[in-house]
């Protein structure tokens, strides 16, 4: 890929019409523009959760920027759910394959970034814990 700087502004990565979109919104910041790595804005809207989820062999950073909410993760097949609470500048990492879920029980927006090892983020949605792909986004 080309080595050249890219800028990406706040304003475009803003919800065009939330109730239309759904409870988690997802925004490509900085896709496609290096082999190795990708940044997405994730929004969960107040009182909702994502999909259950798994970023196939990618690894993921998160990293909360405003909100306050909750990372699900299941580390094993049958393993007891660990919920991990989320504030504004806490970090998580989230190893390839580990099925996750974002929760927001506040109030208000829960918005975070997602670093993926790839030039563009791989998800798969399970219909359950430990169940099987719905759908794939990549």
């Amino acid at each position: 890929m080309p080595a050249t700087a890219n800028i990406t502004k706040a304003e475009q990565l803003e919800p065009t019409h939330p109730t239309v979109e759904g409870p988690v919104i997802e925004r490509p910041a900085v896709v496609g523009k290096c082999d190795n790595m990708c940044v997405s804005v994730i929004t969960t809207r107040p009182h909702s959760r994502s999909s259950i989820r798994h970023n196939s062999e990618q690894d993921t950073i998160i990293y909360a920027v405003s909100g306050n909410g909750t990372l699900v993760v299941s580390e094993a097949v049958n393993s007891e759910l660990k919920h991990h609470e989320l504030a504004p500048g806490d970090f998580a990492f989230v190893p390839a394959w580990i099925e996750h879920q974002i929760k927001n029980e506040s109030d208000e927006d829960f918005q975070l970034l997602m670093i993926q090892n790839g030039p563009s983020p791989i998800r798969a949605d399970l219909s359950e814990w430990g169940g099987n792909v719905i759908k794939t986004k990549n």
